[in-house]
């Protein structure tokens, strides 16, 4: 096991936060392993009784043993029966429940982690963080543990019951016991090793596959495709060639614990002959010494087979409890809450590293139920401050505020709730048009939904739709056009009813038909609220109540378009140069 990763919080990933039930689970478990060890310990009873007879004329068959051994079998087959039941339940019933419950747990945890920590970590890391390692604990976690306490009882009966009879055979039969179990030790180190290397990889691997998968429209476009698709090919290589890698770093190690383990049945055979031709054993044992050393050494065989598993196990432990250490947005105690819908930034900084700074010690009020909207080239920090407003990230110097509570104040679920946004890159889930647009207001009703989606202007083409409302969305919205999922965008915010909305340049992707539509739209939808806009035309934003010109991360002009205009500052020559745009054409 990892040094990093103390017993404790090990024991409680493998057992998903709820090391009680988990305990019962194991124990289940254990006792159906047991259960069905019992038929190879009565088979050595039988041999017994059957070569007793043999070794010595004088005793007789009797049919009263083997009638005893038939009822104590019938008898482990009945326990088995309900022992295998209940341990069957608890891993498809039980373990199954308990694992959901601790994925819902790490979902309410990455609901509380900055946005900071999703850029640092891309999709197929996630994907495989939160699925394959799961499934790894979950397969071996169990098996392990059970498996692992069977093998420890049946090396002690064995070594109590044949000690009883000759200590020197016993010894015989031990000896290679602790010769071979610290090759499996070096094995699990040098496969540990390799394991990270190899789960990065896989990571890696998976995150290029839904990149290929999602750029694929791109990469046609370019003729892209066979290269890309090279990329691709030569990521399954290397992970090929580190799989064996990994394989012959602890195999080549652990075939030597396993020969000499198999070397243990020879010196028994050997040592049992020398102790028979001397008189100090008598044929019997020494016959059951050579059929108990099978018994004996196979279990250890599987500790071998175990190395590998548990190697990968660990190091998915490892990387589920640095998830699971990841710091949160802190909330300060106790929470606070407010109907008050104003908003105010207070010098303000905000990086998102230490080396440079996007806001640069602003501050600026937004009145409730006003319209103010942001301005400046790319780059000049407008989403940032959208971003630090819904808390993505926290600020790192200054404080922002509504309704005069500070947002480190308040939890994430009630800040979210103040605060509808409309991006300019819309997200559809796979699922249909009604549930991304209940997005908005999960317990909605139909007609609630539907007078959102008639507001935003999308209830016409939706009902053009295969299945309508019922219609399935491509991932990723693949399957409508961008002013459609504009639109449904729209009517998801609509439908919230937030007293704040965020507008990220919503009719960027519209056409003038529909921008007329959804023009209409987003003024129903901004009356009576506060509102934050990050406007790139800045025709849309004519009227705003107030007007904050960004560039480098700071405010250079604030005031109304009117009063901006007459400045013949920076927002004047955007302006200027926005009007000469819009009458170009291609000669």
């Amino acid at each position: 096991m990892n040094r990093k990763t103390g017993f404790r919080k090990w024991w409680n990933t493998i057992t998903y936060g709820d090391t009680k039930k988990y305990t019962k689970f194991i124990a289940w478990l254990f006792f159906d392993s047991f259960t069905a060890s019992i038929p190879s310990s009565v088979l050595m009873a039988v041999i017994y009784l059957l070569l007793a007879p043999v070794l010595d004329n004088s005793q007789a068959y009797e049919q009263k043993p083997f009638w005893v051994i038939t009822g104590i079998l019938v008898i482990q087959t009945l326990i088995y029966a309900l022992v295998r039941r209940r341990s069957y339940l608890d891993i498809c019933v039980g373990h199954v429940s308990a694992q959901q419950n601790e994925k819902l747990k790490i979902g309410d945890q990455l609901k509380t982690l900055p946005m900071g920590f999703f850029s640092g970590h891309d999709a197929g890391e996630l994907s495989t963080l939160l699925m394959r390692n799961y499934e790894e604990i979950e397969n071996l976690s169990s098996s392990i543990v059970a498996n692992g306490a069977v093998i420890a009882i049946r090396l002690l009966i064995a070594l109590i019951v044949l000690s009883v009879f000759n200590v020197k055979m016993t010894l015989a039969m031990f000896i290679v016991i602790p010769l071979a179990v610290p090759f499996a030790f070096i094995s699990y180190r040098r496969i540990a090793h390799t394991s990270a290397e190899l789960i990065a990889i896989q990571q890696q691997t998976a995150a290029n596959v839904i990149e290929y998968a999602s750029g694929i429209t791109t990469l046609q476009a370019y003729h892209q495709t066979g290269s890309s698709f090279d990329r691709l090919k030569s990521d399954f290589a290397r992970l090929r060639d580190d799989s064996k890698r990994q394989e012959k770093a602890g195999g080549s190690v652990s075939m030597y614990g396993r020969a000499i383990l198999f070397s243990g049945i020879a010196i028994v055979m050997g040592f049992g002959a020398y102790l028979l031709s001397h008189g100090e054993v008598s044929p019997f044992f020494y016959i059951m010494c050579l059929l108990a050393s099978l018994q004996v050494y196979e279990p250890i065989m599987q500790l071998f087979v175990f190395v590998v598993s548990m190697a990968r196990m660990n190091q998915c432990v490892d990387k589920l409890i640095a998830l699971k250490e990841e710091k949160p947005l802190v909330v300060c105690e106790p929470a606070r809450t407010t109907e008050h819908s104003d908003i105010s930034f207070r010098n303000v900084s905000f990086g998102y590293n230490k080396e440079s700074s996007v806001i640069k010690n602003i501050s600026f009020d937004i009145p409730e139920r006003k319209f103010v909207a942001l301005v400046g080239s790319s780059g000049s920090g407008k989403t940032t401050i959208a971003r630090l407003l819904a808390r993505f990230w926290d600020v790192q110097q200054g404080e922002i505020c509504i309704g005069g509570v500070p947002i480190t104040e308040m939890t994430q679920e009630h800040l979210l709730s103040k605060i509808s946004m409309v991006f300019q890159d819309v997200y559809l889930f796979k699922d249909t048009v009604a549930e991304n647009i209940r997005i908005g207001k999960p317990d909605a009703s139909r007609d609630e939904m539907i007078e959102a989606a008639k507001a935003a202007a999308c209830h016409d083409f939706i009902m053009s739709l295969p299945d309508g409302y019922d219609t399935m969305i491509g991932e990723g919205g693949s399957t409508l056009y961008g002013g459609e999922k504009q639109r449904i965008s729209i009517a998801r915010a609509i439908l919230s009813d937030a007293p704040i909305v965020f507008l990220d340049e919503a009719t960027a992707s519209l056409d003038p038909e529909n921008e007329v539509l959804i023009q209409s739209a987003i003024d129903a939808l901004l009356k009576d609220r506060t509102v934050l806009v990050i406007a790139h035309r800045l025709q849309s934003v004519m009227n705003a109540d107030d007007i904050i010109v960004l560039d480098n991360g700071k405010i250079i002009e604030q005031g109304t378009h009117d009063s901006l205009l007459c400045r013949n500052g920076r927002y004047a020559a955007l302006w200027k140069s926005q009007q000469t745009a819009s009458v170009w054409t291609i000669a």
